[in-house]
């Protein structure tokens, strides 16, 4: 079974934690790094304002995905906590 963790940034399910250097695949994000000085609230609002592009050259974008959907769930979630 593998394990997701949900990106802060743009609430993509990660195979790897949004910690030490991991890069998300979907949002570009690289933790340690781009959230040393950033909080994920401004990370997401640039992301968002550039397009909300899939980052990943390698991953592919997967089928029907949705950022817009994807981030409004990972709010929803965070409001329901």
């Amino acid at each position: 079974m593998v394990t997701t963790c949900l990106c802060p940034v743009c609430g993509y399910a990660m195979e790897d934690p949004p910690s030490d250097f991991n890069i998300c695949p979907c949002c570009g994000t690289e933790f340690g790094y781009h959230d040393a000085n950033t909080s994920t609230n401004t990370l997401r609002a640039a992301w968002l304002r550039g397009g909300a592009k899939w980052w990943s050259t390698t991953d592919p974008e997967p089928d029907g995905w949705d950022p817009y959907v994807q981030v409004s769930d990972l709010l929803s979630s965070q409001r329901s906590a």
